[in-house]
């Protein structure tokens, strides 16, 4: 049986990882707090450009821009966002599932892979290693849109070049501090289909969608302009909903881990008292041995 020493010394390791996975949970819960604000501001923002675009497709011909025609012939290109570090629950493996299904469902030999993250950057170069063709480190420290550009700017030279056919995006979907959702987004092109999505314009009143505008010196022109800015604040969107989705699943993480190492502290507390008890006894009971032996 283990002495009381072992128990001990044990005991206060479980102690002081505690006290760590505590500050980590108050560190991740500070940044989930920064980060959900950024990204409820990045939705309305989002929101907007979509009724914009909204207003602006409906007063053009979308065919005449490169970006929303969709093409058969080309490859797909996959942003894949994970984090730069572990400690998070099962935010990770999740994505790495998701990936994995959408990589089952395509033919592997016409994708190209762009990770933001390093672990997105490891799972790519064990299941694709072929398809990777760009990283980029993830953005803990918060994102700006400037740093989402690179991004932006390789996606949408390629898809205008033709040289792809479509833009999707796998990423971990904020919907609060205890749930997120691994999802695949397509970014380009932007079809019919996702400007006819009622779903999409929940702001958008009445009163606002049946007002006329004037575009100078057109809307085509204007369109022009606006689609890609509207790619680089789509694809900022993503980098701030799975930044915000990795702080509460590392919260959330750290705090299932304080709470087992109390309970473990609690379980190893309660057989040391045990073992102490009983080495107490039996010290009493050699004691009153011997003194009956004297007699």
């Amino acid at each position: 049986m283990p002495s009381t020493q072992q128990f001990r010394k044990r005991i206060k390791s479980v102690k002081n990882t505690s006290q760590i996975t505590r500050a980590m949970e108050m560190v991740a819960s500070v940044k989930m707090q920064k980060a959900v604000r950024g990204i409820l501001s990045a939705r309305s923002y989002v929101q907007n450009s979509w009724n914009m675009l909204l207003t602006l497709a409906h007063s053009t011909n979308p065919e005449r821009h490169a970006l929303l025609q969709g093409r058969e012939a080309g490859k797909t290109c996959l942003i894949f966002i994970s984090s730069d570090r572990g400690l998070c629950g099962s935010y990770n493996s999740d994505l790495t599932r998701k990936l994995s299904g959408f990589l089952r469902e395509n033919d592997k030999s016409n994708l190209d892979i762009i990770t933001v993250g390093k672990k997105g950057s490891e799972t790519v170069r064990k299941i694709a290693p072929e398809n990777l063709i760009a990283e980029f480190s993830s953005f803990e420290t918060g994102a700006t849109f400037e740093d989402v550009s690179p991004i932006a700017r390789l996606s949408i030279d390629e898809f205008e070049s033709k040289k792809y056919n479509r833009v999707v995006a796998v990423y971990s979907h904020f919907q609060s501090s205890l749930k997120q959702s691994p999802v695949i987004k397509q970014i380009l092109p932007i079809t019919r289909e996702h400007i006819d999505i009622p779903e999409l314009w929940e702001t958008t009143d009445e009163k606002q969608s049946l007002t006329e505008y004037k575009f100078e010196p057109s809307a085509d022109l204007v369109l022009s302009r606006i689609l890609p800015q509207f790619i680089r604040v789509q694809i900022f969107g993503l980098v701030l909903e799975a930044n915000a989705s990795e702080q509460s699943a590392r919260m959330v993480a750290m705090k299932n881990a304080t709470d087992n190492a109390g309970e473990l502290i609690s379980d190893l507390t309660l057989t040391y008292n045990s073992i102490r008890q009983a080495s107490i006894t039996k010290e009493i009971a050699e004691i009153a041995s011997a003194a009956e032996a004297m007699k």
